[in-house]
């Protein structure tokens, strides 16, 4: 068996460099393959689960200590209560219902009726050209000129229309929106 140096992943003896990093393959035993893709031993899981355990018991145990007051007994319960002592207030008298006429509305000369603002429409019915963002015009827009895009990589891309979100760089070149994550992105400017 072959494996290569640099990512580690295992080769046929027939393969001579690496389909990933194009790095020369080095040829290692089987006893090496077999360390390398054996799973550890967990000889830690089990300690590390009952110290767990024993945590969250005692844990739990002092906070239910704290929390659990101890009752004390008040000096009206500690007296024998007799029947003749305590005896039921006697019922206040119910009302009787009485209608009343309630009085009618007058009209008032001061609330005409106002005409509405027109609302805008939220129908769905045309296609748009406008940025995905909903935080105005992108830089294309604003400052005039055609944007560009500088890559970390070196590249660069002309673009319509450039914005930026918490996602990262959109951008609108012929009718096609784009993201860039962050990272790819080292500035942009305007031609």
């Amino acid at each position: 068996m072959k494996r290569c140096p640099q990512c580690l992943f295992i080769y046929p003896d027939s393969d001579s460099s690496c389909d990933f990093d194009q790095t020369p393959l080095e040829s290692v035993d089987d006893a090496t393959i077999d360390a390398a893709t054996r799973p550890p031993k967990r000889r830690a899981l089990p300690i590390a689960a009952a110290t767990g355990l024993t945590l969250g018991i005692l844990i739990f145990a002092l906070y239910y200590g704290l929390t659990r007051q101890p009752q004390k007994a008040s000096p009206a319960a500690e007296s024998p209560i007799t029947a003749e002592a305590v005896a039921p207030a006697p019922a206040p008298p119910s009302p009787t219902p009485e209608v009343s006429p309630s009085p009618s509305p007058s009209p008032s000369i001061a609330a005409s009726p106002r005409p509405l603002p027109p609302q805008p429409s939220t129908a769905h019915t045309r296609a748009t050209g406008d940025p995905v963002s909903t935080s105005g015009p992108g830089i294309g827009t604003r400052q005039g000129g055609k944007p560009v895009i500088m890559l970390s990589s070196g590249g660069k891309i002309e673009a319509d229309e450039v914005w930026r979100t918490k996602d990262g760089v959109w951008y609108r070149r012929n009718g096609m929106v784009s993201l860039l994550k962050r990272g790819q992105v080292k500035t942009i400017v305007t031609r």
